[in-house]
């Protein structure tokens, strides 16, 4: 005869092994929900950065359009004359142009010894020492 289930008492094991299941669907679930939500921080916090680096972008190039105008030879002119500086532009005679050497100079430098491998006599003469007595 088959004994009926109605009256079976419910073993140890087989609700241990019931809680803990229950237990890791929860706490599984609870882990997705808080990873949902940090992604949905994190992309709020990403948008408003991105904002804020496209208005420093907006703000640099025009700071730097007002910094080409106020650099422009009309306005410093403008500038000199509504300050009374009395500032010229100088005259060609008084510009000394230097001009960078190339890169033959470059090669020239590049393969010179140091001083510290040039000979005693090639190096100029030493800086004289004085003892403290």
């Amino acid at each position: 005869m088959k004994r009926n289930r109605k009256r079976e008492s419910l073993r140890f094991g087989t609700v241990t092994k019931s809680l803990v299941v229950c237990m890791c669907i929860a706490i599984s679930g609870l882990g997705y929900v808080w990873q949902k939500n940090a992604i949905y921080r994190l992309g709020d916090e990403i948008k408003k950065r991105e904002t804020a680096l496209s208005s420093a972008h907006k703000r640099n190039l025009m700071l730097a359009a007002q910094m080409a105008h106020l650099e422009s030879p009309a306005q410093l002119e403008a500038e000199c004359q509504q300050y009374n500086l009395s500032l010229v532009a100088p005259k060609e005679s008084q510009v000394v142009r230097l001009y960078e050497p190339g890169q033959e100079w470059d090669m020239q430098m590049a393969n010179a010894p140091l001083p510290a491998q040039l000979p005693p006599q090639a190096r100029g003469p030493q800086p004289k020492t004085l003892a403290k007595r």
